[in-house]
C-alpha cells in the first residue's frame, strides 16, 4: 500500500515538473510555442494512459493560477495565454478529426465494422478526456470572476476569451453558467475587464441567433447581442463602446446602434464609423440602409469638429465609393438619392478637392444639355461652381454654353415641367426631378457670367416669365428671385421687376374672378330667359320710362334722396383669392430677403406694406397670417420707425397666436433688437421693456411649445451676448429654465444652453459677473425644487428627471470661475471677485437648507473656488468671518468640517499674504513721498544760496570778502541743510536706504508672520520683495485649487 501511494506521489511529481518546465520555457518567446503544444499533448496522453489524467488536469489548472495575477503590462502573461489557447485548439482540431473519421468509418462494409470496433472506443476516450479537460479548465477559471484584483479578474476574461475562439461546443449548463458569470463583468468598475467580457460575449452571438426561436422571454434577456446593444449605447468607457461596435453582429436589429456611433462623444469611435463600419458594408450601404439615413451619416461626418473624423468620412468616399463603382460618379450619384440629399454637394465638392484630376474627365455635350437627368444636372452644379471658386477658367469656358444658350436650356425644362399640354403625362416623380434639374440649373445661373448682353436680356425673360407661373414651387421662387437680382441694374430695378410680378399675380387673378362671375351671371340668364305670355310688354316699358323720368326730375330738383337699393347694387373693390394672396406673399418675402435699403426711401416698397402686407397680417386665415408676420418682420429689419410701430402687433402675435406664429413672431422680435438694439422700446409712443421681457418670460415657462421655448432661449442667448439685453431677472428665469426638470425632455433648449450658457459666461468680466450675481438665489432654488421633486409622494413623478444639486452646483462654480475668461492676462483675472461673492452669498444662506446631503456637498467642494490674495481684503475678511460662524454653530460631519478647516486655513493664508503685499506697497508709497520731500528742501536750499551769491557779487570792492564769504555761506548752507535733512533722514530715508533697511527689517522672524501652510520668514540672504509675494501666491493659489471630488 505504501509502494502504491509513494508511486502515486512520483508521478504526480513528474507530471508537475513537466508541466513546469513547459511553462517555464513558454514565457521566455513565442518562438517554441509548437513544440511545448507537442509535449504538453504527450504529456496528457501519457497521464491518461496511467489514469492520471485528473492529476494532469489538476497541476496544469495550479499552474495556469499562477498567470492570473500578472498586470496586463506583462508580456510574460501573454505568451502563456498564447500558450494555452494553441493548446485547447489542437485539443479541438483533434475531436474533430476523430468525428471526421468516425463518419468514414460508418461509411465503410460490414466486414470492417468488427475490426473498428475498438478503434471507436478508444476514440470516444479521447473525446471525452478532451471535454473534461475543457469543462474543468473553464470552471476552474471561472472561480476568479469574483476576485478583488483587477488584474485576475482581466486574466480570467482574456483566459474565456481564448478559449471561446479554439472550440466549438459547450455543455448547455457550462454555457448558461458562461453567461452568468458574462453579465456580471460586463458592469465592472474597470474597462479594461469590460472590455474582455464584450470580446467573449461576441463569440456567443451565432448561438443566440441559432436559438432565437427556441428561447423564451426571460431567457431572450440574456442574450449576447441584447447585452451588446445595450453596452454599445450605455457604458461610460469609449474603449468598451469602440469594442462593442467593432465586434457586434452587423444585422437589421444592431445596426442602428451601430450607426449611432457617429454622434459618440470620442472621437476615435466616430472616426472607426466611416473608415471600419461603413467600409466593411461595401454596396450593402446603399442596399440595406435607407438613403436618408446615409445621406444624415455623411452630412454628421463631413461637418465634425475632428478633422480625423472628416478624413475619414472623406475617403471613404473618394477612394472606397468611387472605387466600387468603377470611377462611375453618375452611377454613385444614383445610388446618394441626390434630390433628397443634404450633404451631396460637400462630398462631390470634397471629391473635386481630393481628386482634382476628375475635372479633367467631365466632358458636356449638346446631347447632354437636351437630355439632362438629375445625375447628370447635379455633377455640371457642383463642376461650375467648384471651377467658379478655384478660378478654374478653362475648364467653365470649355464645359459650358454662353448664357443665351443656357437661357434656352432652362426655358426648354421649364415648359417641359409646366405647360399644360406637358405636365398633363408626367408623373409626380418626373415633375419632382425637372423642378429639380431647374433649380439646379437656376443655381448655376446665378453664378453666371453676364457680360453679353444679349445674354443677361434673354435670360432676364426666362425668369420673369417663370417667376409669374402661379404653380411654382418654393425652391424655385427662392431660386429665380437670386438670379433676377443678379440679372437687375440695381436693387431698385430689382424692386421694381418683383412688385411688377407681385401686381400682375394679383391682376389676373381678379380678372380671372370678373370672369368666372360673368360666365356663372351668364349662364344663370340664359336659364332664367323664358317666352313672354302676356301681351303687356309694351305698357310695362312705358311705365318704366315715365318711372326713370321722373325719378332724374326730381334728382335734378333736390326732391329725393338715392335710393338705397341703387348704392347696394354698386359692388366694392375686388379683392385677390386667398392662394393668390400666398404667391404674393411669397415672391414678396424671397425679395425682402435679398434687399437691404430702407424702406422709408423706396415707395413701392412702402406701397406694398400697405397694401399687401398689412391687410395679411390682419387676416383670419393662418397661413396668410404668419406668411403676412415673417414679411412685415423683413421690412422692420430695414426700417426702425417701422420697428417701433409693429413691437405690438407682433407682442399680440406671441401672446395671443398660435404656434406657428408664435415661433415666427419671436424670430421677428429678436431679429429686429440684433439690428435696432434696445432703440425699438421705451420711449414715447414705443413699448415697454418689461412687456418685452415678460413675453420671453412666459414662453420660457410654457412647455407646451417647445419649438418656440428653444427659439426664445436662443434668441435671449444671443441678446445677452452682445449686451443688448442686461436684465438680471430675465437672465436668471433663462437660466432657471435650463434646469428645470419640465424641460429636461427638451433636447434641443438642452443642447442650444449647453453651448450659448459657457460661450457668455467665459466671453467677458461682466458677463460672468452677472452669472456669480443671480447663481447662488437661483442654486437655492433650485435645491428646494429638487428637494420638494425627491420627497414627493406622486408616484407619476419621475424624480430623476432634475439635474441633483451637486452638479448644479459644479456648473455654477465652472461658470463664475474667472480663469476660463478668453483674452484675459492672470494680472486681469487674480482679483475678479464674482466668484468669491457666489461663495459668501451661498454661506450666508447656508443656514436656510434643511437637506444634509445638500449642505455636506456644498462644505466638501469650497476649495473649488478661487481664491487669491489680490482679491478684495474686506471681502476676504467677510468670508473668514462665516467660515468662523459655520464651524462655531453649525452641527456639521467630520468630512465637511474637515473640508471647512481645510479651506478657512488657506483664506488665512491668502489674507496674510494679502496684508503682508498691502503694506509693502504703503511702505514704498510713503518713501516715495518723502524722498520727494527732501529734494524740494534741497531745491530751496540751493535756490537761498544762488540769491546770497548774487548780493554779494555787487561788492566788487569787497572781492576777498566776497571770497571768504562764499565759503561761509556754503558751510552754512550746508549745516541748514544737513541740520533739516538730519531728523528727516531718520525716519524716511532715500530710496536705496529704504529698500535696503526694510529688506532687513522684514528678515526677521515674526510669529505673526509664520502660518501652518505659509512661511513669510525670509533667510538672511537679499532677495527681491515682489518676487518673494508672487511665490507666496503662486503657493496660495496651488494650495486654493486642489481638487475635491463633487459628492452625488
Amino acid at each position: 500500500m505504501v509502494t502504491d501511494e509513494t508511486y502515486a506521489d512520483d508521478i504526480n511529481n513528474k507530471i508537475f515538473n513537466s508541466l513546469a518546465d513547459v511553462f517555464q520555457q513558454a514565457q521566455e518567446s513565442y518562438a517554441g510555442h509548437r513544440k511545448h503544444i507537442v509535449v504538453l499533448k504527450k504529456i496528457q496522453s501519457k497521464a491518461t494512459a496511467q489514469g492520471y489524467s485528473d492529476a494532469f488536469n489538476y497541476w496544469f489548472n495550479k499552474l495556469v493560477t499562477r498567470v492570473l495575477p500578472l498586470k496586463k503590462s506583462e508580456i510574460i502573461g501573454d505568451r502563456i495565454i498564447k500558450l494555452i489557447a494553441a493548446f485547447i485548439a489542437s485539443l479541438d482540431k483533434e475531436n474533430e478529426l476523430i468525428s471526421n473519421n468516425r463518419k468514414k468509418e460508418s461509411s465503410n462494409s460490414d466486414e470492417e465494422s468488427d475490426n473498428n470496433q475498438s478503434l471507436e472506443v478508444d476514440l470516444s476516450e479521447k473525446e471525452k478526456t478532451t471535454s473534461k479537460f475543457i469543462d474543468g479548465f473553464i470552471r476552474h477559471t471561472l472561480r476568479g470572476v469574483e476576485s478583488k484584483d483587477k488584474n485576475v479578474r482581466f486574466r480570467v476574461m482574456q483566459l474565456l476569451v481564448v478559449i471561446m475562439d479554439n472550440i466549438g461546443e459547450i455543455d448547455v449548463n457550462l454555457y448558461n453558467l458562461l453567461m452568468w458569470s458574462l453579465k456580471k463583468r460586463i458592469y465592472d468598475k474597470e474597462p479594461i475587464v469590460r472590455i474582455q467580457a464584450v470580446f467573449c460575449l461576441t463569440k456567443l452571438q451565432s448561438d443566440d441567433e441559432d436559438n432565437d426561436q427556441d428561447m423564451d422571454e426571460e431567457s431572450a434577456e440574456t442574450k449576447a447581442t441584447d447585452t451588446l446593444m445595450q453596452l454599445i449605447q450605455n457604458d461610460p468607457s469609449a474603449e468598451v463602446r469602440r469594442a462593442t461596435m467593432l465586434n457586434i453582429v452587423n444585422n437589421e436589429n444592431t445596426r442602428a446602434h451601430i450607426l449611432e456611433r457617429a454622434r459618440d462623444i470620442n472621437p476615435v469611435n466616430r472616426r472607426l464609423v466611416y473608415s471600419r463600419v461603413l467600409k466593411l458594408m461595401g454596396k450593402r450601404c446603399f442596399t440595406d440602409l435607407n438613403p436618408r439615413i446615409l445621406d444624415q451619416l455623411m452630412e454628421w461626418g463631413l461637418e465634425d469638429r475632428e478633422e480625423n473624423v472628416r478624413k475619414a468620412c472623406q475617403r471613404l468616399m473618394s477612394n472606397h465609393w468611387v472605387g466600387l463603382f468603377n470611377g462611375d460618379l453618375i452611377e454613385l450619384l444614383e445610388h446618394l438619392d441626390v434630390v433628397n440629399s443634404k450633404s451631396a454637394v460637400t462630398m462631390i465638392n470634397s471629391l473635386f478637392s481630393l481628386k482634382p484630376e476628375i475635372l479633367s474627365q467631365i466632358k458636356l455635350t449638346e446631347e447632354i444639355w437636351n437630355k439632362l437627368t438629375v445625375e447628370f444636372v447635379f455633377l455640371f452644379r457642383c463642376f461650375f461652381i467648384y471651377s467658379s471658386e478655384n478660378n478654374l477658367i478653362e475648364d467653365i469656358d470649355g464645359s459650358f454654353p454662353e448664357a443665351s444658350r443656357l437661357a434656352n436650356y432652362l426655358d426648354i425644362y421649364i415648359s417641359k415641367r409646366f405647360l399644360e399640354e406637358e405636365k398633363t403625362s408626367l408623373s409626380p416623380i418626373d415633375k419632382t426631378h425637372l423642378e429639380f434639374i431647374i433649380e439646379q440649373l437656376l443655381i448655376t445661373a446665378h453664378r453666371y457670367d453676364y457680360s453679353d448682353e444679349i445674354g443677361r436680356r434673354s435670360m432676364l425673360t426666362v425668369i420673369r416669365n417663370m417667376l409669374n407661373i402661379t404653380e411654382l414651387p418654393d425652391s424655385l421662387i427662392k431660386s429665380g428671385h437670386e438670379v433676377l437680382k443678379c440679372l437687375s441694374i440695381n436693387e431698385k430695378d430689382f424692386i421694381s421687376m418683383t412688385i411688377e410680378i407681385i401686381n400682375d399675380i394679383r391682376d389676373d387673378d381678379i380678372e380671372s374672378q370678373e370672369q368666372e362671375e360673368n360666365e356663372e351671371r351668364a349662364k344663370q340668364t340664359n336659364e332664367r330667359s323664358q317666352p313672354s305670355i302676356n301681351n303687356d310688354d309694351d305698357d310695362d316699358d312705358d311705365d318704366a320710362v315715365g318711372s326713370f323720368h321722373s325719378a332724374v326730375e326730381n334728382l335734378v330738383n333736390g326732391n329725393e334722396e338715392i335710393n338705397e337699393e341703387v348704392l347696394g347694387s354698386i359692388q366694392p373693390e375686388r379683392e385677390a383669392r386667398p392662394q393668390a394672396i400666398l404667391l404674393c406673399l411669397t415672391r414678396a418675402c424671397r425679395m425682402l430677403e435679398l434687399v437691404t435699403e430702407n424702406v422709408s426711401g423706396n415707395i413701392l416698397i412702402t406701397s406694398l406694406i400697405d397694401t399687401l402686407i398689412t391687410p395679411a397680417v390682419r387676416n383670419s386665415e393662418s397661413t396668410i397670417r404668419e406668411l403676412g408676420v415673417k414679411c412685415l418682420g423683413l421690412c422692420c429689419l430695414l426700417d426702425l420707425q417701422l420697428s417701433i410701430g409693429s413691437m405690438y402687433i407682433l407682442g399680440m402675435c406671441i401672446s395671443k397666436g398660435n404656434a406657428s406664429l408664435k415661433y415666427i413672431a419671436l424670430q421677428v422680435i429678436v431679429d429686429i433688437f440684433s439690428v435696432h438694439g434696445t432703440a425699438v422700446v421705451d420711449g414715447d409712443g414705443k413699448v415697454d421693456s418689461i412687456s418685452i421681457h415678460k413675453i420671453f418670460y412666459k414662453v420660457l415657462k410654457n412647455d407646451e411649445h417647445r419649438e418656440c421655448q428653444v427659439v426664445a432661449a436662443e434668441g435671449l442667448c444671443k441678446l445677452y451676448l452682445a449686451d443688448i439685453f442686461t436684465d438680471d431677472d430675465l437672465f436668471e428665469a433663462l437660466i432657471l429654465s435650463y434646469f428645470s426638470p419640465v424641460n429636461s425632455t427638451n433636447e434641443a433648449l438642452v443642447q442650444a444652453f449647453a453651448f450659448c450658457i459657457p460661450v457668455y459666461c467665459f466671453s467677458h468680466q461682466i458677463h460672468q459677473q452677472r452669472m456669480g450675481r443671480i447663481a447662488s438665489d437661483m442654486f437655492l432654488r433650485l435645491c428646494i425644487l429638487w428637494d420638494g421633486l425627491q420627497n414627493s409622494s406622486d408616484p407619476e413623478v419621475d424624480k430623476e428627471k432634475m439635474m441633483k444639486p451637486n452638479m448644479i452646483f459644479q456648473q455654477l462654480v465652472f461658470w463664475t470661475d474667472p480663469r476660463k475668461i478668453v483674452n484675459q492676462c492672470e494680472e486681469n483675472y487674480r482679483s475678479d471677485v464674482s466668484q468669491l461673492k457666489f461663495l459668501l452669498e451661498i454661506l450666508k444662506a447656508i443656514t436656510q437648507i434643511e437637506n444634509r446631503a445638500i449642505k455636506r456637498m456644498i462644505l466638501t467642494n469650497l476649495n473649488t473656488f478661487y481664491v487669491t490674495s489680490y482679491q478684495d481684503t474686506e471681502i476676504l475678511e467677510e468670508l473668514l468671518m462665516h467660515l468662523e460662524d459655520i464651524l462655531e454653530n453649525e452641527q456639521i460631519d467630520t468630512i465637511s468640517r474637515n473640508s471647512l478647516e481645510k479651506f478657512k486655513n488657506t483664506v488665512v493664508d491668502v489674507i496674510e499674504v494679502a496684508r503682508c503685499n498691502h503694506s509693502i506697497h504703503e511702505s514704498k508709497t510713503s518713501v516715495a513721498s518723502d524722498e520727494l520731500t527732501t529734494e524740494q528742501y534741497s531745491q530751496i536750499l540751493e535756490s537761498s544760496q544762488i540769491i546770497d551769491n548774487e548780493i554779494n557779487a555787487d561788492n566788487e570792492y569787497e572781492g576777498n570778502i566776497l571770497e571768504s564769504n562764499n565759503l561761509v555761506n556754503d558751510d552754512n548752507d550746508n549745516k541748514v541743510n544737513d541740520s533739516i535733512s538730519k531728523p528727516d533722514s531718520a525716519k524716511k530715508r532715500s530710496r536705496s536706504t529704504m529698500e535696503t533697511g526694510d529688506e532687513i527689517i522684514n528678515k526677521i522672524p515674526s510669529k505673526n508672520l509664520v502660518t501652518k501652510n505659509v512661511s513669510f520668514a525670509i533667510s538672511s540672504k537679499s532677495s527681491d520683495e515682489s518676487q518673494t509675494g508672487q511665490e507666496n501666491e503662486s503657493y496660495i493659489e496651488r494650495h486654493s485649487d486642489s481638487d475635491v471630488s463633487m459628492e452625488d
